[in-house]
């Protein structure tokens, strides 16, 4: 049984690794679209642990196109690190019946969005995103206390979100409010095991199936992103004084910029780090609670440029790939402005370089395992189509 678990799931639920805990998620209504801003109530460490990155990588890095792993060269794309932040959206605030949330609603924005679920001191949001036709990633402090061996619960999803005062329904949920039916969470946060130190850990993430609506996945309606691991993107040299470093976007909806109300994102670099083990990416950033779960990609857009004179995309050409979601970061405002995400990545508790051909490491683990669960009817979720 794994980990000790064995009231929390049933025996038929064990599949793939012996780290991932996979449950089904009650079936419930939608949650309505208020709740309060979710953050890591872990406590952040010191910046005095944060040890930059600078030591060579040998682990295979790699991204995944077509529903299938692809193994990959690795992909090139006190700290104060610069930053730009901007909300998603074409006017100001719900300044008329028109489309203030275009923008929000455009591709990819739309894979991304706004995720409430009900916990011990009620209703909470938190920040999610699409890496499959019906899988949605976010942290796993979005789905369960750490230690807890308890899963939250209703959890409710609405893509490109957008909900200042006098925005409409259509608006708050363009796309619908779709509910799940199933996770995968590392056993080793459901039992507060996880390598790391207050809230920098190894693994603060999850993933779940999104229920179909009829016959319809959500991926039809909003499309999807893709993911990569073991810091797909990142690349070192004397530039950056061997520092792993990558240029990255993320998005979510933070507390305390427009109420968690409106998408926002953030670029700028981001560069390893180990925190008492734990291996970590670091972004400045001014994001808050409630984008936990949010994504962190690496060539975020709408399409590549057509390419002139001899000119060549890199070896990062991959648009949309999520290489990490937001865990935590600065609770004051008005402190250094930065954020942590776990790296999607081989660890002590996920080694493995592939699993089962979702890939490497944590996310590849968590995949497989979600995937692999039996869907409606019996058949596997990746047998029905959920995981193309």
């Amino acid at each position: 049984m794994i980990m000790g678990l064995a009231a929390l799931l049933p025996a038929a639920e064990a599949l793939a690794d012996g780290n991932v805990v996979v449950r089904q998620t009650p079936s419930h209504p939608p949650l309505p679209a208020a709740a309060s801003p979710m953050r890591n109530r872990l406590a952040s460490p010191a910046d005095a642990a944060v040890t930059p990155v600078t030591a060579a990588d040998p682990r295979q890095s790699g991204w995944s196109r077509g529903g299938k792993a692809q193994a990959s060269a690795r992909a090139f794309g006190s700290f104060g690190i610069p930053y730009t932040s901007v909300r998603v959206q074409d006017g100001p605030p719900a300044s008329s019946a028109t489309a203030d949330n275009r923008l929000s609603t455009t591709y990819p924005y739309r894979t991304i969005g706004r995720l409430v679920f009900q916990y011990d001191g009620g209703q909470a949001h938190c920040s999610a995103s699409l890496i499959k036709r019906s899988v949605m990633v976010t942290a796993a402090h979005c789905a369960a206390d750490f230690g807890s061996n308890a899963l939250f619960s209703g959890w409710t999803f609405r893509p490109g979100f957008y909900g200042p005062a006098g925005s409409t329904l259509a608006q708050q949920q363009p796309f619908g409010a779709w509910t799940t039916e199933r996770v995968a969470v590392p056993a080793t946060w459901l039992n507060g095991r996880d390598t790391g130190v207050g809230a920098a850990r190894n693994n603060d993430l999850a993933v779940f199936i999104v229920s179909k609506s009829g016959d319809l996945f959500i991926g039809d309606v909003v499309g999807w992103m893709t993911y990569g691991w073991n810091n797909y993107s990142f690349t070192r040299s004397a530039k950056t004084k061997s520092l792993w470093t990558a240029a990255v976007t993320t998005l979510g909806y933070p507390g305390l910029m427009d109420g968690g109300l409106i998408m926002q994102r953030a670029d700028g670099p981001t560069f390893l780090t180990t925190v008492r083990g734990a291996l970590q990416m670091w972004q400045g950033n001014n994001f808050t609670g409630g984008s936990s779960g949010g994504p962190w990609v690496v060539n975020f857009g709408y399409r590549a440029a057509n390419l002139l004179g001899g000119a060549v995309p890199g070896t990062a050409s991959a648009l949309n790939v999520v290489i990490g979601v937001t865990s935590w970061g600065s609770a004051d405002p008005n402190a250094i402005k930065d954020n942590y995400s776990s790296q999607f990545a081989q660890n002590k508790e996920f080694p493995s370089n592939n699993y089962g051909g979702y890939g490497g490491g944590n996310i590849g683990a968590l995949l497989q395992s979600l995937c692999s669960a039996p869907g409606p009817g019996g058949p596997s979720y990746a047998a029905q189509g959920y995981c193309d």
